[in-house]
């Protein structure tokens, strides 16, 4: 059995992480299991994804590539904003998206540690503001499994091509959805044998809407279904 649950990062747009505008839901959309169609839980707001590489004026525009080599700008105000950091070190794993007001804010997925022998790592949304005259500085961030007891952060590689065990549950999970298309970014941490999975869900629709989620999945020996974890 494989199960599988999302939880939509709403909260990243909060006005103490983003202060952004979003578009509210307070009911649940559905979702399709392996077995059957049912429900796919939308917990919070959505981040609106644009078709061009410069989001709208005041709305955060989710990547189509979250490569940090093809997001020049984005890097260059995470270096600014990091430089002089003491004891704490981001690294960036995927440059999220961004959003165009007085200025620039960038989202980043980051691995996070302290600099100390043996230091764990933990994930981190984190929130860069670039003003007009590039001056950078970090505005918020947002560690992912906080409170969640029992999970462990992955302290390996966090790309799923690295992690073929992860990347298969993910995809069996996923076998016969429809109405949303899922685009893992990265493998953040696991418990027992259930992972989570920093993921790009985009909603199936002639206004196709697109969220970031942290989808959990439990890989058993049969069937599927959504686990509210």
């Amino acid at each position: 059995m494989r199960k599988l649950f999302t939880v939509t990062l709403g909260m990243l747009c909060a006005a103490s992480i983003m202060g952004c505008g979003v578009k509210a839901d307070n009911t649940e959309t559905q979702e399709t299991t392996i077995a059957q169609e049912s429900t796919v839980t939308k917990e919070a707001e959505e981040i609106n994804e644009t078709n061009e590489s410069a989001p709208i004026t005041g709305g955060w525009g989710i990547n189509n590539n979250f490569d940090g080599t093809d997001n020049a700008n984005a890097m260059s105000a995470f270096e600014k904003a990091t430089e002089d950091l003491d004891g704490y070190r981001y690294d960036v794993v995927a440059v999220l998206g961004s959003q165009i007001v007085a200025g620039t804010n960038y989202l980043y997925l980051c691995r996070a540690e302290i600099v100390v022998p043996d230091a764990k790592p933990e994930y981190v949304i984190l929130k860069v503001y670039e003003d007009l005259e590039g001056n950078a500085e970090i505005t918020g961030n947002l560690r992912l499994l906080e409170g969640k007891e029992g999970w462990e952060y992955n302290d390996a590689n966090p790309y799923m091509d690295e992690n073929e065990e992860v990347k298969a549950a993910f995809d069996k999970a996923l076998e016969g959805l429809t109405g949303a298309e899922y685009k893992p970014i990265a493998y953040i941490g696991h418990k027992d044998n259930s992972y989570a999975v920093l993921t790009k869900i985009t909603i199936v629709s002639v206004e196709p809407m697109t969220s970031l989620s942290v989808v959990y999945i439990t890989a058993t020996e049969s069937g599927a279904m959504i686990d509210n974890i």
